[in-house]
């Protein structure tokens, strides 16, 4: 891959990764607020009135988010006494999305560093080339020469597979403790 087409797809992955993190993000914070509102069936008259405020404080994020609306409407409520159900199903599969789009972004990254050093390995080699004078290599015939490999977003071990397991488990915390009141 050229050094234009490095930085095109460094570019596409960067812009791809955040399209992809920002809804995913809102949706999923969205369904936990969602969640956490929903009528619970054994509720304590201590827990109902602190809920009876989260409520109204949600309404009233929810009127002031009404660019958001598409999400309030969509965004799916995770069932924790059936994960197979649809709703639990998609929130995992938007859940997962972000640490995707963070991935693709970080790969874009790591592929823009990667083009950067390479593109100052270049313009340095150019340098001594041209003290050989006629016989040297011009920066153009030095930029022909190198390839630059492109990165996976699934060599972003961290952020792919660590992470979704950690935040996994801190959300089906804070959820089984949302239940439990």
């Amino acid at each position: 891959m050229t050094h234009h087409q490095a930085n095109v797809v460094a570019l596409i992955k960067r812009i791809v990764g955040i399209v992809i993190f920002i809804p995913a993000l809102v949706s999923t914070v969205i369904s936990l607020l969602k969640y956490l509102v929903a009528p619970k069936a054994q509720m304590q008259e201590m827990t109902a009135a602190v809920m009876d405020f989260v409520k109204v404080m949600v309404d009233i994020a929810r009127q002031y988010t009404s660019f958001l609306e598409y999400f309030w409407v969509n965004s799916p409520i995770p069932d924790l006494a059936n994960w197979s159900s649809s709703n639990s199903l998609w929130f995992i599969a938007i859940f997962a999305l972000i640490f995707i789009g963070l991935s693709l972004q970080a790969a874009g990254a790591r592929l823009t560093k990667r083009v950067y050093s390479i593109r100052e390995g270049v313009i340095q080699r150019a340098a001594l080339e041209g003290m050989n004078g006629a016989e040297g290599r011009t920066r153009q015939e030095l930029e022909k020469l190198v390839s630059i490999p492109n990165t996976s977003i699934f060599a972003q071990f961290g952020l792919l597979y660590v992470s979704p397991v950690i935040w996994g488990i801190i959300v089906y915390a804070i959820i089984r403790l949302i239940n439990m009141l």
